[in-house]
């Protein structure tokens, strides 16, 4: 196909003047390309869409993009602003960008500027830095090509010294940068099973943990129940807070998250478990969230077992292992293990064992 056909001047012109009206209009780059095609194909001219995107983005950078006062095009600007926001991302991070934040951040108000600035975004896509999302327009994943070589060599591999209640240490060893799940039904007690955990581990570690539901009144009525002073709770961290966790968990320590909320689209639930577990360097994070009665997994479904090592389902008087990773003795499978227990005075949790046999936790049905 010959694209280097001399071509009348006046054409060459038409084409300038729409683009330049589609842009001002505000009109996408797709948008602008399929006009800008229609009018090759009614001059029965020769053309690729590589041909036709390559021109709108260059007239573009040539004729719309204006400096600002440190010279730099908006092209320039978007990727600065790209760059300032990666750079302290970690190898497993995955970040999402709009459009509208560029606009905002950048001060982006007219047509031009934000015509600009979409047009950044699609050489950064062209160049492989970007991706756009499926379904959601105006968004993009930044494509994180940073790895990191484990040292499997000089690594602690010693486990991270945790206890929980009813004994779960005794089936399972729990390792550093480790995701635990707790997914329970409403009212089952898994705010005493965290409170616990917490009692249980705050001489050992770092405990921070995040209440999403209660108030320091009923978290001091709670806590009372222990039959134990205050005071002593002050080893533990309790903060008040319902989302954004991957930013302030800490990544060495154990951070208890009671509970992981969300109003609408559970889907998004297994995603959010994996934006803490990538958070975490040294540290545990045991995290609880909703589960329906009369099934193993929490809301969002099978997705939550993903980044999990160990995952327990609580419903009133029962809690099973439905997920245990690292066995604690090699004879023993914890998967789908369960035990009976009773909770005393809102505070102390209490084996049930088996009858039959004395144990206090049932092998899998």
């Amino acid at each position: 196909m010959n694209l280097t056909n001399d071509v009348p001047l006046e054409r060459i012109r038409l084409r300038e003047i729409a683009m330049n009206h589609l842009t001002q209009g505000g009109a996408t780059i797709e948008e602008t390309c399929e006009i800008i095609k229609k009018m090759y194909l009614a001059d029965k001219e020769d053309f690729t869409d590589e041909h036709i995107e390559r021109q709108v983005l260059v007239w573009h950078e040539v004729n719309l993009e204006d400096q600002n006062k440190d010279g730099k095009t908006i092209r320039v600007r978007v990727e600065d602003w790209l760059t300032s926001n990666t750079s302290n991302i970690g190898v497993d991070n995955g970040v999402t960008y709009s459009l509208h934040d560029c606009y905002l951040d950048l001060g982006l108000k007219t047509p031009n500027d934000k015509t600009a600035c979409r047009m950044a975004f699609k050489r950064l896509v062209i160049s492989g830095k970007l991706e756009p999302l499926r379904n959601r327009s105006g968004l993009y994943r930044y494509i994180n090509g940073k790895m990191e070589d484990m040292d499997f060599i000089n690594i602690d591999s010693t486990p991270f010294s945790i206890k929980y209640p009813l004994g779960v240490h005794r089936l399972v060893n729990t390792y550093r940068k480790t995701l635990v799940v707790i997914a329970g039904e409403p009212n089952a007690g898994k705010t005493a099973y965290l409170l616990n955990t917490a009692l249980l581990n705050m001489n050992t570690h770092n405990v921070t943990y995040f209440s999403s539901e209660m108030g320091p009144e009923e978290l001091q009525v709670r806590l009372k129940r222990f039959e134990r002073p205050l005071e002593d709770w002050k080893k533990v961290r309790f903060v008040a807070k319902t989302g954004g966790f991957k930013d302030v968990i800490d990544p060495n320590g154990l951070s208890i998250i009671d509970y992981l909320e969300c109003a609408k689209d559970f889907y998004e639930v297994g995603g959010m478990l994996t934006e803490i577990f990538n958070s975490l360097k040294d540290g545990v994070a045991i995290v609880a969230i909703q589960k329906p009665s009369g099934r193993n997994v929490g809301i969002g479904g099978e997705r939550t077992l993903d980044k999990a090592r160990l995952y327990m389902a609580i419903e009133p008087g029962i809690i099973r292992i439905v997920k245990g990773k690292i066995w604690k003795d090699e004879t023993t499978n914890p998967n789908g293990m369960w035990a009976k227990w009773n909770l005393v005075g809102g505070a102390k949790f209490t084996m049930m064992p088996d009858p039959n046999t004395g144990d206090d936790w049932r092998p899998k049905p």
